[in-house]
């Protein structure tokens, strides 16, 4: 009995901590060319909620435009956190955060529309790159500032999530498995009492 209890009381732990993994931060970023440079880019990166080895925050997705051309995602890096190449050797990215600016490294972003590849870096904590490719060469690039806003949909930022639904399920069952099994445990230990009376 007292190890079903001592598995109740671990899984009711497991929920609890699988709980707290699942939220993440939605950032707006728009970055804004300077001096008559052809891009502009309205972007939402979807960023976790805990830091990783370099001490940064993994962006998990990207969606919006550049100059209207639609994102269709992030391309992901093989080797978070360090930095990395893309496949056709034309840039080095990261795909990392910070809410401190420069909120993106000098690696930055890297990600696609139908058409192009898209690499988005900081110069300085002011100052930022956004390149395109057509996958054969450089199109463009221009300098510019970004701007960055959170995002309003109940996530509170970095480190401070809202749990988002299923992870309030889990902290509930696990709560609840733990609740069980030290109840359980309590009447066990009331029912093997001594009964027999004092000499």
């Amino acid at each position: 009995m007292r190890k079903r209890y001592g598995l109740a009381t671990a899984a009711g732990v497991g929920l609890l901590l699988m709980a707290g993994q699942g939220a993440a931060a939605t950032w707006l970023l728009d970055y804004a060319s300077q001096g008559g440079a052809p891009h502009a880019a309205n972007l939402t990166l979807t960023v976790a909620d805990v830091q990783n080895g370099a001490g940064t925050y993994d962006v998990l997705g990207v969606s919006g435009n550049v100059d209207g051309d639609a994102v269709t995602g992030l391309i992901a890096n093989p080797n978070a956190p360090a930095w990395a190449y893309s496949a056709d050797g034309l840039f080095m990215f990261d795909d990392m955060f910070q809410a401190a600016a420069p909120n993106l490294s000098w690696y930055g972003l890297l990600f696609q529309s139908a058409s192009f590849e898209y690499n988005l870096f900081s110069d300085s904590p002011s100052q930022y790159e956004l390149y395109k490719s057509d996958y054969h060469g450089y199109v463009a690039n221009s300098v510019g500032a970004v701007t960055v806003a959170e995002q309003l949909t109940g996530v509170q930022g970095l480190g401070g999530a809202v749990p988002e639904p299923e992870s309030w399920a889990l902290m509930i069952a696990g709560f609840a498995m733990i609740g069980a099994a030290l109840r359980l445990s309590a009447r066990r230990r009331r029912g093997s009492g001594s009964t027999t009376a004092p000499s």
